[in-house]
């Protein structure tokens, strides 16, 4: 069973926080021999300056392996996080970090263009490698620790 973001939590602690609060989203996974670990993250950085209170779901699925479906997997987990704690958020600062790096070096660029796309046509902003902390920082040690 996973475990699942209590998203009318999320919402009214975002209500409840300062309007200059940062709320960021993010998605990192791990693989492992037969399964697929996603964490996704809310991460309400308090007063953009203060600490932060993270929320986070974890699921298990079938092992994926084309890094690009993966990849996409984690973009779209964060994205539909995200568009459903928006009308909580409000004028606030909003990102949603993508685990994905823009240099060619790094196999993760493979779908920055199309992962960047899709976060725009929601209405959100993406943020990508290494300003994605939400992502490359919370998430990654979750799926670390998991």
């Amino acid at each position: 069973m996973p475990e699942i973001i209590d998203m009318e939590e999320v919402k009214e602690f975002i209500r409840n926080s300062s309007s200059s609060s940062a709320v960021y989203v993010g998605c990192d996974s791990r693989q492992f021999r037969n399964k697929t670990v996603f964490v996704t993250v809310v991460v309400v950085h308090i007063n953009s300056n203060n600490g932060a209170k993270v929320f986070w779901q974890i699921e298990k699925v079938e092992r994926i392996t084309s890094i690009r479906q993966r990849l996409f997997e984690e973009v779209n987990r964060a994205v539909y996080v995200a568009m459903s704690i928006a009308e909580a958020v409000g004028n606030r600062p909003f990102e949603v970090h993508l685990d994905i790096n823009p240099n060619p070096d790094h196999r993760s660029s493979v779908i920055v263009k199309e992962a960047v796309g899709y976060v725009l046509a929601q209405g959100l902003t993406p943020v990508l490698k290494p300003e994605a902390i939400a992502a490359s920082t919370v998430a990654d040690f979750i799926t670390n620790k998991y």
